[in-house]
């Protein structure tokens, strides 16, 4: 029982991390290039909630003036969720043509406050972006594109992390971006990119307000759930900074573990295998991801269990040591700023993974908060 528990294990982190993307590889190579889109011009609203922004929102302002757009097609709606320091303040005085600012006093979360901005929203398409998230002069152009395409429903665009410290999370970025380029090639996204994305307002629901949800996952699987497509654009690109360090990366990994899974549960009928290639992607790409901090626990655990001096599973027990010695190493090394690859990459995938479990915990015991304080 213990080496079936472990073989299980060692198969759904391997496929979900590795399989996975060589799968869609292979499907790739028979799906024909789609024909470049026809350029569109839709009316746009752009929303963007914000919460205690003072020190990054006029960076965010000074972005938003250079988007390449005509004016007479753009909004700009950007909601105050609450905020006590100078943001408000600050967007009042900019003068940004085409903003409208609405101003909550109440913290309710960003859920609450995109289902209000959405709702006063006239554009055709909708945009959503995060505070930190710049656009590229012609991000906004490149991103409408796609919906050329009458099957689309929901565009993501590439996000650019700008990360000069931690390593981690660079390269995991880059990884999950070739994994979403694969995806879209194949069939269809079954998230977007947080700070970069768009839907078609005809085909937007409301978020749920009584638990915390990730907004980038939510609604697009609610176009998916329409029988839409959410495409990949990686021409509509923004750039972020990412946390220095593994440990500020944690806090927010929890948050946005416990938030997708929470998210789940409104779109549970997606796991049906009768709906395809977004079943397939939803449980290879989501799921499976998310349920590895669980197969990792098995996996040492079966390991351990299986061992025996010279025995077969020896060596993969002191390799899983050696893991785990050289992920305590990174966490030390972090604090006394060394950050050489060979600790900090196994330190950030066993953080990242118990950041996922503590999430998921979170998500059981219903203890995270639709609102949350920004860290910047």
């Amino acid at each position: 029982m213990a080496e079936l528990f472990f073989w299980i294990s060692a198969f759904t982190i391997l496929y979900t991390y590795a399989g996975y993307p060589f799968l869609l590889g292979i499907l790739s190579l028979f799906k024909r290039q789609q024909a470049v889109p026809l350029k569109m011009e839709p009316t746009v609203s752009l929303v963007l909630s914000v919460y205690n922004e003072e020190k990054g929102i006029e960076e965010k302002l000074g972005n938003l003036r250079e988007i390449d757009y005509p004016s007479d097609k753009l909004e700009i709606l950007v909601g105050s969720d609450g905020s006590t320091d100078q943001t408000v303040e600050l967007l009042e005085k900019s003068g940004l043509k085409g903003m409208q600012l609405f101003v909550y006093s109440e913290r309710r979360g960003k859920a609450a406050v995109v289902n209000d901005l959405v709702r006063e929203a006239l554009g055709e398409v909708v945009v959503f972006s995060d505070a930190n998230s710049l656009f590229r002069v012609d991000t906004l152009r490149n991103l409408v594109n796609p919906f050329a395409e009458s099957g689309v429903g929901a565009v993501s665009g590439e996000l650019v992390l700008l990360s000069p410290g931690n390593i981690g999370e660079s390269l995991y970025w880059k990884y999950e971006t070739v994994v979403k380029r694969l995806e879209s090639r194949v069939g269809t996204l079954v998230g977007a990119t947080g700070g970069v994305y768009a839907i078609r307002r005809s085909l937007f629901h409301p978020l749920p307000l009584d638990r915390a949800i990730a907004d980038d996952f939510m609604i697009p699987m609610r176009v998916l759930e329409q029988g839409y497509r959410v495409a990949y654009e990686p021409a509509a690109v923004a750039s972020e900074t990412a946390e220095e360090t593994v440990a500020r990366e944690f806090r927010r990994k929890v948050r946005i573990g416990a938030q997708n899974f929470n998210a789940l549960r409104y779109v549970s009928a997606m796991l049906n295998p009768l709906r395809g290639f977004v079943a397939f992607a939803l449980w290879s790409h989501k799921v499976i991801r998310w349920i590895v901090p669980v197969s990792l626990l098995v996996l040492i655990s079966a390991t351990a269990l299986l061992y025996s001096p010279g025995g077969p599973f020896a060596s993969i027990l002191y390799g899983e040591i050696l893991f785990f010695a050289l992920g305590a190493f990174g966490f030390v090394g972090e604090r006394r700023n060394f950050r050489s690859p060979v600790v900090v990459l196994p330190y950030y995938f066993l953080a990242m993974n118990a950041a996922l479990l503590l999430g998921l915990l979170k998500s059981i015991s219903g203890t995270q908060t639709p609102a949350w304080e920004v860290r910047r």
